[in-house]
């Protein structure tokens, strides 16, 4: 089961390292100063570096000191530092919302760490961190996975404080998706351990977690009473982490019983606390209750603002794209882990062969020796033609499988920002009281998820055609019912810039293309072209045959910002993904071109691009035409 919704509250010992050292600048201040004497040995120099990397408060810090000391490490060649760097460089990226690159280099940690018995601690507390993103992802799923590893491997090892730091995750994991018994149940667990080993941190977030259970279970008194108590315990240590997210709580717990002030108060304050260390998931959680709290009250620019500040912050820790690269994490993971089994099978397999070899050659003589190279010979290479077939085949699927998700995302995301404006005017409306004006927006809005509901079925049906590669399948298909369909589907986005966006055509064209890769072609050169006009301008799509009366030549044209020189050089380039913002701060994905050359190459086309800074640009195609 995987769960996308936002989280509430942080999966508790996030910020805790497993060997016990709270965060502690002081700490780190005195390790730094002994590093600066220049008197260490190199193996004191790595341990120095590990633990200024566990102690520091910053995340910028934590991964400047964890960088240092991978390439002491590997310099070193020392495995056991190497695999503690890449841990410590994934817990920094996850404190300032990078997940996949905290992911990317746990599982190298991980990967590093696997079959070592002396490295099964460490690896528990990998696993413990790879769960804690998932957590901060929204993925239940992999999140509950990974932390139900992480218990078994500590359970077996009879580390104390380890475990009790991981029962608190995982039941945190547990209150994410309403199994509040089971929450509490682990919370209990946890408890007496951390309290044994006067371990307040710890103690102070099994308080504040649990807190989080009652107010879900409708105790509001106790919630409060228990996230006071637990802020009151994290002032001392100086974990912002943690009381930046319990003010967040507050704030929603206030909402639900209608005392605003006291919401707005506790927010701001949660909000200030995670912006002064970069705590992205924070500032995300607090912009989006303020937003609902300033919006209740009708204090629409302040509403705005933090609306703003949300989505820009949502849009920098999880998208579509990152949490399916996310989940692939762990397959490729868990495929590398099945691949090592298999080779040490087959290495196993290989030894037993000898043996039985040799006994053969004692017992039967040289023909039966002789027989048995052959078959395994024959069999080896049987079995090697295969695992290459379904490596490649599955390699194709992947590719297919990104592309599809991309071309999703893009395509999507032009419709559903317009309807996302509409809603906004139709607020405004409401609040000023004009009801025609919500009139003529809720019929605007009715067309739009009219065409956003079309959109969606051409998709997945294309995506349901598809057997690891994009489907060509060439027909008669008339070019003016294309291109209005494409009008309509962006007639309001170009009105939201008060831009001219007609089509131009002598005569009707008739073309032997595919249908979905052509329509996929002119929604990304008239997104485009819309989104680098400035206000008042015009977009253009013109249609005449060719001179050799074989092909269609279709223009897309615009009086825009243009495209420098040194951009036009590499505009297709498939390794060269970066968005560029439009003339009213749209983004991308900057993957919309690289697709349309490929599916006007696929359609037996060809592509060519003018355009002048400050000028405009003009895409013309030509695609072949159907012939009686």
């Amino acid at each position: 089961m995987k769960t996308h919704k936002p989280l509430l509250s942080l999966s508790l010992s996030l910020l805790i390292c497993f060997f016990g050292f709270s965060q502690n600048q002081l700490k780190a201040d005195s390790i730094m100063k002994e590093i600066e004497r220049g008197i260490m040995s190199p193996s004191q120099e790595m341990e120095a570096y590990y633990r200024l990397s566990t102690h520091t408060i910053s995340p910028d810090e934590r991964l400047r000191h964890a960088e240092y000391l991978l390439k002491l490490a590997e310099k070193a060649n020392s495995q056991d530092y190497l695999i503690k760097a890449y841990m410590q460089i994934g817990i920094a990226h996850r404190f300032m919302g990078n997940l996949e690159r905290a992911l990317e280099s746990l599982f190298k940690g991980a990967d590093e760490a696997t079959g070592k018995e002396q490295h099964k601690r460490t690896l528990g507390e990998i696993y413990a961190e790879i769960s804690t993103c998932y957590t901060q992802n929204g993925d239940s799923e992999n999140a509950l996975y990974y932390g139900s590893k992480t218990i078994d491997l500590l359970r077996e090892l009879g580390k104390k404080q380890p475990l009790a730091l991981s029962l608190l995750n995982y039941g945190y994991d547990n209150y994410l998706i309403g199994n509040y018994d089971s929450a509490m149940a682990y919370y209990n667990e946890a408890e007496p351990i951390l309290k044994q080993l006067k371990f307040e941190l710890g103690v102070a977030y099994i308080i504040g977690n649990r807190a989080l259970v009652y107010w879900k279970q409708g105790e509001r008194e106790k919630a409060k009473e228990g996230l006071f108590a637990a802020i009151d315990m994290l002032k001392p240590m100086g974990d912002k982490y943690g009381m930046a997210d319990y003010y967040n709580q507050l704030g929603n717990i206030y909402l639900e019983e209608g005392s605003e002030d006291e919401a707005i108060k506790h927010t701001l304050t949660g909000l200030s606390m995670a912006q002064s260390v970069g705590l992205k998931e924070q500032v995300r959680d607090a912009s989006n209750l303020l937003f609902k709290l300033y919006n209740k009250r009708g204090n629409l620019e302040e509403a705005i603002k933090y609306q703003t500040q949300y989505y820009a912050y949502k849009d920098s820790i999880q998208n579509l794209e990152t949490t399916q690269r996310l989940g692939d994490m762990r397959t490729e993971y868990e495929v590398g882990l099945k691949q090592a089994e298999v080779d040490l099978l087959l290495e196993q397999k290989r030894n037993n062969r000898i043996i039985i070899i040799t006994g053969g050659v004692l017992l039967v003589a040289f023909i039966c020796l002789a027989i048995i190279v052959y078959l395994s010979f024959k069999s080896k290479n049987r079995l090697s033609k295969q695992l290459a077939k379904q490596k490649d085949d599955l390699e194709v699927l992947n590719h297919t499988k990104d592309k599809f998700f991309s071309i999703i995302s893009h395509d999507l995301r032009g419709p559903v920002n317009t309807l996302g404006g509409l809603v906004t005017v139709s607020q405004m409306y409401l609040k000023g009281g004009n009801a025609e004006g919500v009139k003529g927006m809720v019929d605007q809005m009715s067309d739009s998820v009219d065409r956003i509901t079309k959109l969606l079925d051409t998709l997945l049906k294309w995506a349901l055609q598809q057997r690891g590669h994009f489907p060509y399948v060439p027909e008669k298909l008339d070019l003016d019912t294309l291109v209005e369909d494409v009008i309509g589907m962006f007639q309001d986005n170009a009105k939201s810039k008060n831009i001219e966006l007609k089509f131009d055509s002598d005569q009707t064209q008739q073309l032997l293309v595919d249908k979905n890769t052509t329509s996929t072609i002119l929604r990304n050169l008239v997104n485009n072209a819309i989104k680098f006009t400035n206000k008042g301008g015009h977009v253009k799509i013109e249609a005449t045959p060719d001179n050799d009366n074989k092909h269609c030549v279709i223009k897309v044209s615009d009086n825009g910002v243009g495209i420098p020189k040194e951009k036009l050089e590499r505009l297709f380039n498939l390794d060269d993904s970066i968005s560029t913002k439009g003339t009213s701060g749209e983004r991308g994905l900057g993957l919309g071109l690289q697709l349309v050359k490929e599916f006007v190459q696929l359609n037996k086309g060809e592509i060519e691009v003018e355009s002048s800074p400050d000028k405009g640009t003009t895409f013309t195609i030509k695609l072949p035409l159907f012939l009686d």
